[in-house]
């Protein structure tokens, strides 16, 4: 995989507070951007998954547990889609 060299400044007073080596900090950010674009709609959990080096639910227990939602849905989708599971139940008995 080609890679792209980028280079941050963080300030003293963060890295008291993240008590990590570089590479740990690096590992992290770069999780962390991959989350994002998830989150975001950029990519799969598949391809997030596979650039972090996990299986699929490896990766999606890992968001979980950052409280992370797999499935990005609201109440009247679920209302909507149970609706429309009954009609179709419904419709098969006639």
């Amino acid at each position: 995989m080609q890679t792209h060299r980028l280079e941050i400044e963080i300030p003293e007073i963060l890295m008291d507070y993240l008590q990590m080596d570089d590479e740990k900090i690096k590992n992290r950010i770069y999780k962390l951007l991959i989350i994002d674009l998830v989150c975001n709609g950029i990519i799969s959990h598949g391809k997030a998954a596979e650039l972090v080096g996990l299986d699929k639910l490896s990766f999606i227990e890992e968001i979980g547990r950052l409280g992370i939602p797999y499935f990005d849905i609201d109440i009247s989708e679920i209302i909507n889609d149970s609706k429309m599971v009954e009609d179709t139940i419904a419709g098969e008995s006639v």
